[in-house]
């Protein structure tokens, strides 16, 4: 006990240096190399086609591996790293140990585990067609459905799942500095910067194949590097908002500083260009929930402002150029940049409504799909089973079965895709972890956090469209937005003085 208070208070001497004002303590050597590769491991999920197939997916266990491994090495400081004048080694793991999230998802990973080797259904296939058999299962443990592991199965579910657990605990243990979690949302950001700029290059040229060396992975056409348009358009959005986020707290934190200039509109024009690029994939979804989210974090930034109002230094004559440029950049992206597709996607929406003809098979999925949740919501039907077994439900929809040759992959709702897989257990393991980070944001009182809030905001975005489609079943979405997540409570808890690393 008398070892365990005396780490405590190294520890606590170490947080309290890296506050002292004027000292600039570097970061530590591990944690550099834990920034490195969670960087790598950020900017391969969008750009490996949205890390959709098993090749990415095993890419980015072991990217998340292996960041892992790092964050749980304990680490020595000393005088030179802003640990004081004797240097102490801290370890890692009590952490990883206290944290909730660790469990919750470890706990998943065996749920869908005993789903695997508990398969009530078998996927049968000959040149032609392919069905379901029944077999033997233990019917009080969760079932699942087995499947080729190509096509897709609860072993490449874990896989997934486990890809975003390990970088989530990593950025939890080995992140002990809020400038590490700064440069962690500046890739996000740029590589998202990046990936619209394809985007924006599609569009212009009309092209739809992906770029080398992209092109040599896939044949199917692509929207920036994701297959699906939507999945593109939710990506941009959700990246939009560490920009976003960014740029208030660098606002923020020049008032505090009385700064002359900060980065705060070079990220504002990137948040701009992003939202832009939302746009110009196509997706509808992505677009409504992207200005949904937009008009939240404007009200909340403007009652921020009224209920906590702070002087400003910037140089008027670097404000007037920046909003110039800012005006001169938008009217220069909407001047060249051909929108009418785009107007005519919303038009077609907003004078047809649910008659429009995705929309309306859409709402026939989501029908069918509240029937199957009726039937399974307490077993579920396994992780990855949902393609396999929701034929015979959309098959009462014969507009949008059609014998057979529609064939539904996703639900189109990710609010009923995933309890409808994971059943009562996996929806409340799901819960609880929701509920410990909406705790824990309350306890520390995040409410008026220039950057946590508008992290959370962007996250909430997502979660308006995972109401009409299907973004959380493209794993560089998943990952991305758990990351982003997780990023914004570490901020919280570092910035609320609670002791980190131990």
């Amino acid at each position: 006990m008398r070892e365990d208070n005396v780490y405590r208070s190294q520890a606590a001497r170490w947080v309290e240096s890296f506050r002292r004002p004027g000292q600039r303590s570097p970061l530590h050597p591990q944690e550099k190399g834990l920034l490195i590769v969670l960087c790598i491991h950020l900017c391969f999920l969008p750009w490996a086609l949205g890390t959709m197939h098993v090749w990415s997916q095993l890419v980015s266990l072991f990217l998340g591996f292996v960041g892992f491994r790092i964050a749980l090495r304990p680490r020595v400081y000393g005088r030179e790293l802003g640990g004081g004048e004797e240097p102490f080694r801290l370890t890692m793991w009590p952490k990883l140990a206290r944290f909730p999230i660790f469990w919750i998802g470890l706990a998943l990973l065996v749920y869908i585990l005993v789903q695997a080797f508990n398969p009530w259904w078998g996927f049968v296939q000959n040149a032609k067609y392919w069905w379901l058999v029944r077999m033997t299962d233990i019917p009080w443990l969760p079932a699942g459905i087995e499947a080729p592991f190509k096509q897709f199965d609860a072993w490449r579910q874990m896989i997934i799942y486990a890809g975003v657990l390990l970088p989530v605990c990593s950025v939890w243990v080995g992140m002990t500095r809020r400038r590490s979690l700064r440069i962690l949302l500046t890739v996000i950001a740029v590589n998202a910067f990046a990936l619209g700029a394809v985007v924006a290059f599609q569009h212009v040229t009309g092209t739809v194949r992906a770029i080398w060396p992209l092109g040599e992975l896939t044949d199917e056409p692509v929207t920036g590097s994701f297959i699906y348009e939507n999945h593109t358009g939710a990506y941009l959005a959700l990246a939009a908002f560490s920009a976003i986020g960014l740029a208030t707290w660098y606002a923020d934190h020049g008032r505090r500083a009385l700064s002359k200039s900060t980065p705060t509109g070079v990220l504002a024009l990137g948040a701009l260009f992003l939202g832009a690029s939302v746009l110009l994939t196509l997706s509808r979804g992505a677009g409504v929930s992207l200005g949904v989210g937009l008009l939240i974090f404007a009200a909340w930034y403007l009652v921020r402002r009224k209920v906590r109002p702070m002087p400003s230094a910037a140089n008027p004559r670097v404000t007037t150029l920046v909003v110039l440029v800012f005006i001169v950049f938008a009217l220069s992206t909407f001047w060249h940049l051909d929108f009418s597709a785009v107007y005519n996607r919303f038009d077609a929406m907003a004078t047809e409504g649910s008659h429009e003809a995705s929309v309306h098979s859409r709402i026939l999925a989501r029908e069918a799909a509240w029937e199957m949740l009726g039937d399974h919501w307490v077993r579920g039907v396994g992780a990855g089973g949902f393609q396999y077994l929701f034929p015979e439900y959309v098959k009462r929809y014969p507009e949008i079965y059609d014998h057979g040759n529609l064939f539904w992959e996703h639900a189109h709702c990710d609010w009923l895709e995933i309890p409808i897989e994971l059943g009562l257990v996996g929806d409340l393991l799901i819960l609880a972890a929701a509920g410990w980070w909406a705790a824990g944001s309350l306890r520390r009182g995040t409410l008026w956090n220039p950057i946590v809030v508008p992290l959370l905001i962007g996250c909430l975005q997502t979660l308006i469209h995972a109401g009409f489609d299907f973004p959380f079943q493209c794993p560089a979405i998943l990952a991305t937005w758990c990351i982003l997540v997780a990023i914004a409570g570490r901020w919280a808890e570092i910035e609320g003085g609670e002791e980190v690393g131990i």
